[in-house]
């Protein structure tokens, strides 16, 4: 449908909405021409997304609001019968199903979403004699299809849940009644009724019976299953037992029992994966596996020893689905990055079970390597493959040995569930012969802990369903900081304002509200509570690493306000409020760690970085990209001036900076490279998103010849992902000798937060693995003015004093940016040798317009946006 119906349908949605009770038809009457099948499914899409929000009263209006306004629509176009329209329907389902697939029956129901109704499932049973006379040699099949279209229906994930659930339901059960002499076909129906059945508990509708006729079809399919000795089929249902038995002890229902019966479903069931060598299957169980001992912990009451061996059989159940994972894992690929991201997605929650567990169990420790092991794992993997191999390409003799010793480590923990008295020595070897030649190695404790020296911590976050989790690590110990349930729906509640207020086209409120924001975000992740344990237990430490989770990679931690003394003196001036009491003038967090703050995806990251850096000590070769877009009047002057800093330099300048006029020798020989360019982030895609270089924006319309290479922006324009740099090409740099990346313009440093691997996916990414240490980038757009000083002032420290860390360069200038009045910056301005007169001249003008005194850049807005990422 067009943007402009589609708005008069959700304009018309509000309305109905805020009406008072009754006055639906009227509304309605004054809309008649918005009356049709388009309504009733963006009536669906809107339902869905009330639902993910929480406001379930306005879903479910909606959903009402759908099925009458479908079942009146059937009704008008067969004057009355709404049978006569639901055969139809059913029918088209069929063919969907026969010629396409469930994709194509989806889209049948998405045209006709007023019409999924519990009433399709009586059609379903009227229209089977039918269909067997008109297909008296082809009955299984027949009965083959109405059941595949059954689970197409029950797997419809665009609305109308509970209705299709009930027309999938009310279709197995004619399916059984004509299986009575198939054993094996029936055990599957079986199998898909008990899926229904266990989805429609889950949903809350009516659990408690749903859950007891999905374990009825569970216990008769597995019975037949056993009787024909269908292992594998037997051994997903048991899994599905599982599940449905487990969810019954959570909701309360003889817990202890049902627990039971759910660990020996799920324990039968790996069984049978293990000998029959089904890995992925294997793992999911074995997950469930760990949740249900979890569960068990939790029901144990005050008996510590049982309690303890429940929490003990869920670690080693999670700790054996994660080498099933990591097998997984080593089976892909190494040229199918975007597989493997789907594939973490997948699996995280197998971390964390594995995390929640350690906590309960005590050993942090344990916790913290799984936290950082679950993040931004196809980056760390990536970089070890690029350092260990050139080019980043496994030599063919070592990948054959490796897949020989994959089938070998199969082979030997098959025999393994065989023996009487099984003895994994020799499992054991080979899974270390394989570790030796595989390029990635897994982070474990001690080796965070050697990442630090004595003035240095890392604070690293994690979010669970429930709460989040902050780990402080030093050299010398760990500590963990848990918050409440409360906590964690405020930082929601928090981010999903700020997101909000900053993707609003007219900004100015995100910008003038910031500084309040941060002040808001600091109570809320307890910092200062977590600050003065560190001080209080780590007096010297002068340098701290964040490494967020998630959406925290979205904020500018390291300017949060705190109210805290460093034990290292920063002085922080008391102040008084009208009633008298002391109190304490908040500083930003960067301000009580002399030596900077930085991030990291990852301690293993991290590791990568500080190897790299060692390597890489000179830093005068420049490559630069200037003002492609030619709409940031002030990057002339900042390109300029910094490239007087470096004895040698590559400036591609405005129409110059093309794709195709980057020499990647050129750029592989750079000590830094340096991008004023903007940035685009492509949550579809997000190896589509890019540096936007020359001649890449351009007003419709596009050329007809690949339309996923023209992406929207603002103004109606499009872009042409073919002359940009993408985050696919700057994975194919080689950044060799590079020390540091600048990405100055704006909204740089954004990453993909609606992955819940926490893969890590932006453009530092991608300069990251391209071979450079550090690399530093901006979380929003950013101030033209403000971006042209910070750059210069933060070059200038780095080639004046390169004893220091481009942190600590980048600390330095944002404090002294964040503190200087307009007078200071005119003093600055004329002393700057490295501004030509004209550029200085236009500066002062600009500046001018200020008071002397006033501190022009003081919000965080102008300073914050910038962070450094690597070592």
């Amino acid at each position: 449908m067009d943007e402009q119906r589609s708005q008069a349908y959700l304009s018309l949605i509000q309305e109905l909405l805020e009406c008072p009770n009754g006055e639906e038809p009227q509304i309605f009457n004054r809309h008649l021409e918005l009356v049709d099948e388009g309504f009733v499914q963006v009536c669906e899409l809107e339902a869905a997304q009330l639902q993910e929000e929480g406001q379930e009263d306005d879903a479910q209006f909606l959903r009402d609001l759908a099925q009458q306004v479908g079942a009146f629509l059937a009704r008008r176009g067969t004057g009355g019968n709404q049978q006569e329209v639901l055969q139809q329907f059913w029918l088209q389902l069929l063919q969907a199903e026969n010629e396409g697939d469930t994709a194509a029956v989806h889209q049948v129901m998405r045209q006709n979403m007023g019409l999924i109704v519990p009433a399709l499932g009586d059609i379903i049973a009227q229209s089977m004699p039918g269909l067997l006379v008109q297909n008296p040699d082809q009955a299984q099949g027949v009965v083959g299809l109405v059941e595949n279209t059954c689970t197409s229906i029950r797997l419809f994930p665009y609305g109308r849940y509970g209705e299709a659930l009930e027309i999938a339901i009310r279709g197995y059960g004619v399916v059984l009644e004509l299986r009575a002499d198939n054993p094996e076909k029936r055990a599957q129906t079986l199998n898909n009724l008990g899926n229904a059945r266990l989805t429609q508990a889950e949903m809350g509708i009516n659990p408690s019976a749903n859950l007891e006729s999905a374990i009825a079809a569970y216990d008769e399919a597995a019975g037949i299953m056993r009787r024909l000795e269908l292992d594998k089929d037997l051994s997903s249902t048991l899994n599905n037992l599982g599940i449905a038995r487990r969810t019954q002890a959570e909701m309360g229902i003889n817990p202890a029992a049902n627990l039971e019966s759910a660990i020996a479903a799920y324990d039968e069931s790996a069984g049978i994966m293990r000998g029959l060598g089904l890995a992925r299957d294997l793992a999911g169980t074995l997950n469930n596996f760990g949740f249900a001992y979890q569960t068990q912990s939790r029901l144990a009451g005050n008996s510590s020893s049982q309690k303890q061996q429940a929490l003990e059989n869920a670690y080693h159940s999670f700790q054996e689905a994660l080498d099933q994972v990591e097998y997984l894992r080593g089976e892909i690929g190494a040229d199918s990055e975007g597989y493997k991201r789907n594939f973490n997605e997948e699996w995280n929650g197998v971390y964390r079970g594995m995390v929640e567990v350690c906590l309960e169990l005590g050993r942090y420790q344990d916790a913290i390597e799984y936290v950082d092991r679950s993040k931004a794992r196809n980056l760390v993997e990536l970089i070890a493959t690029r350092d260990a191999y050139p080019g980043g390409v496994i030599p063919e003799p070592i990948r054959q040995q490796l897949q020989q010793l994959k089938i070998a480590i199969a082979q030997a923990e098959r025999r393994l569930q065989e023996e009487t008295n099984p003895d994994p020595t020799h499992l054991n070897q080979l899974r270390q012969q394989k570790q030796k030649l595989e390029p990635y190695k897994p982070l474990h404790f001690q080796a965070m802990q050697a990442l630090l020296d004595e003035e240095t911590a890392i604070l690293e976050w994690y979010i669970l369903g429930d709460k989040f989790l902050t780990f402080t690590l030093t050299a010398e110990s760990l500590n963990l900081w848990t918050s409440s349930e409360e906590d964690l729906d405020k930082l929601i509640d928090w981010g999903n304002a700020y997101l909000r207020d900053y993707r609003n086209r007219d900004n100015r409120q995100w910008r003038n509200t910031l500084a309040d924001r941060l002040e808001q975000l600091a109570p809320i992740l307890h910092l200062d509570e977590i600050l003065q344990n560190l001080f209080n237990n780590f007096p010297n430490c002068k340098k701290l690493i964040l490494i967020p989770h998630r959406y925290l990679h979205l904020f500018p931690l390291h300017a949060l306000p705190i109210h805290h003394t460093n034990n290292q003196g920063a002085s922080i001036a008391p102040l008084h409020d009208p009633v008298g009491a002391q109190c304490l003038r908040p500083i930003p967090l960067q301000d009580l760690f002399p030596k900077g703050v930085g991030y990291a995806p990852n301690c293993q990251v991290l590791q990568q970085a500080k190897k790299r850096i060692n390597q890489r000590p000179d830093f005068n070769r420049l490559f630069a990209i200037q003002n492609p877009t030619q709409d940031l009047h002030f990057t002339e002057m900042e390109v300029e001036a910094i490239q007087s800093l470096f004895i040698r330099h590559q400036v591609l300048k405005h129409d110059q900076a093309e794709k195709a006029a980057i020499d990647v020798e050129t750029l592989k020989n750079a000590h830094c490279a340096h991008f004023s360019c903007p940035g685009y982030f492509n949550f579809e895609d997000a190896l589509k998103s890019a540096l936007i270089l020359a001649k890449s924006e351009f007003t419709p319309p596009p050329p007809t010849d690949d339309p996923s290479r023209y992406l929207p922006l603002r103004d109606n324009k499009l872009l042409d992902l073919e002359k940009c740099l993408t985050l696919e090409d700057i994975l194919r740099l080689d950044l060799t000798n590079c020390r540091l990346v600048t990405l100055s313009a704006c909204e740089t440093g954004i990453t993909d937060i609606t992955s819940t691997s926490d893969e890590y996916i932006g453009l530092p990414r991608g300069f990251i693995l391209a071979g450079s240490p550090n690399v530093v980038s901006t979380l929003w757009a950013v101030n033209d003015l403000s971006t042209a000083i910070f750059m210069i002032q933060f070059y200038q420290t780095l080639q004046q004093q390169p004893e220091l860390s481009v942190v600590l360069a980048l600390r330095q200038t944002q404090t002294w940016l964040r503190s200087a009045t307009v007078q200071d910056l005119l003093d600055w301005v004329d002393s700057c040798a490295v501004i030509s007169p004209e550029r200085r001249e236009q500066m002062k003008d600009t500046l001018g317009w200020y008071e002397p005194d006033v501190k022009r850049f003081s919000s965080p807005y102008f300073w914050a946006a910038f962070c450094a990422i690597g070592q």
